[in-house]
């Protein structure tokens, strides 16, 4: 019996000019659908740059379609970059979805930061080293560090970053007006698509951009190790997001209803929680319920302040009076309200920005 052959390709396309062009389109595309705030904003940016980029590859002409290993050393550099640079929006918008506030904010400085270097970059070479992302040791995306985190551990990926005949690649972090930082990591591992580092003192940093420079060297016949443009990448400091909930409790008393109150609502407590940092925190407020000696249903209504100047209200959330209420906050907070204990309570949860650490 004959086989049936298979109707999606097995082998992933070659990288050329084409393929990046593609999915800088793409990537531009995504972008365009993210909410921007203001004209200014760094996803504005980075779209600009983006376009810059896809000029830059239409402009390869008859070396479009050709496969990035058999172009000159100019238009390869620019394809690579360009690939880096789609492939950092992609992890991106897949990290992003629950960051708000200045979370949201510093990945987009981030990303714009990174981006602007790879399109701006003209350098090249035979084997031009260029850093793609930037990632912990699990590969998952790593844009912004908050101040007050442990030892870091994290990784570039890319290409080129290495050759094995030679020593390892340096690594060194300057701000974002090329100042060396205080505190450096230092190279664990490298491969050539990969460096890993560790960087002990990394939640001291000052607030701002990082510019993690690679200084990388190539094998030459005859010439020994000999060294190749530099690759960068960035991330972005940013101090810890602190959270406090406002919040207002009521109950339905249909006693109170007797007496004129509107629809029997009862004010039970209005007031604010402490402020919560951190995950896995719990802070809580005992409430008098004596005002309404047989409710019907409580509500519970929240604001949500920011340390960074972010507001987000939720609610109202209703129950019968024996149900406690749980309900998910902005910031990824937790609100519950138990009858039983005559307690609220606020607790932070896993963190929401998957980008940020």
């Amino acid at each position: 019996m004959a086989s049936v052959a298979p109707t999606q390709a097995q082998i992933a396309a070659r990288l050329s000019g084409q393929v990046a062009l593609g999915e800088i389109k793409s990537a531009t595309t995504a972008l365009a659908a993210q909410p921007k705030a203001a004209s200014n904003s760094p996803l504005a940016s980075v779209e600009r740059q983006l376009a810059d980029m896809a000029s830059t590859l239409q402009a390869l002409h008859s070396d479009l379609d050709k496969p990035v290993e058999t172009i000159g050393d100019a238009a390869r550099a620019s394809v690579l970059r360009a690939h880096a640079a789609a492939a950092r929006v992609q992890a991106y918008l897949a990290a992003s979805g629950g960051c708000h506030g200045a979370d949201a904010r510093a990945m987009q400085e981030a990303l714009a930061a990174g981006v602007v270097r790879l399109a701006k970059d003209t350098e090249s070479a035979k084997l031009v080293p260029v850093v793609d992302g930037v990632e912990t040791l699990a590969h998952l995306p790593l844009f912004v560090l908050h101040q007050g985190s442990g030892p870091m551990a994290f990784a570039l990926t890319g290409v080129n970053l290495v050759d094995t005949q030679c020593a390892d690649p340096k690594v060194t972090a300057t701000d974002g007006a090329g100042q060396p930082l205080s505190s450096q990591p230092s190279v664990t591992g490298a491969a050539p698509g990969r460096i890993e580092m560790r960087w002990p003192q990394a939640g001291t940093l000052p607030a701002g951009i990082v510019v993690l420079h690679v200084a990388t060297q190539r094998k030459a016949f005859l010439l020994g190790c000999t060294a190749l443009p530099e690759a960068s990448a960035v991330i972005q400091v940013a101090p810890s997001v602190q959270y406090q909930v406002e919040y207002v409790l009521t109950a339905s008393c249909p006693a109170s209803a007797a007496k004129g109150s509107l629809d029997g609502a009862v004010l039970l407590a209005r007031g604010k929680m402490p402020w919560l940092a951190g995950n896995g925190r719990t802070v809580s407020q005992p409430v008098d319920i004596a005002a309404c000696a047989e409710p019907q249903s409580y509500s519970v209504s929240a604001t949500v302040a920011g340390s960074d100047g972010s507001r987000a209200t939720a609610g109202p959330f209703t129950q019968s009076a024996q149900a406690s209420i749980a309900a998910g906050l902005p910031g990824g907070l937790t609100l519950s309200w138990s009858p039983s204990a005559q307690t609220l309570f606020v607790r932070s949860g896993l963190k929401t920005c998957k980008g940020v650490y």
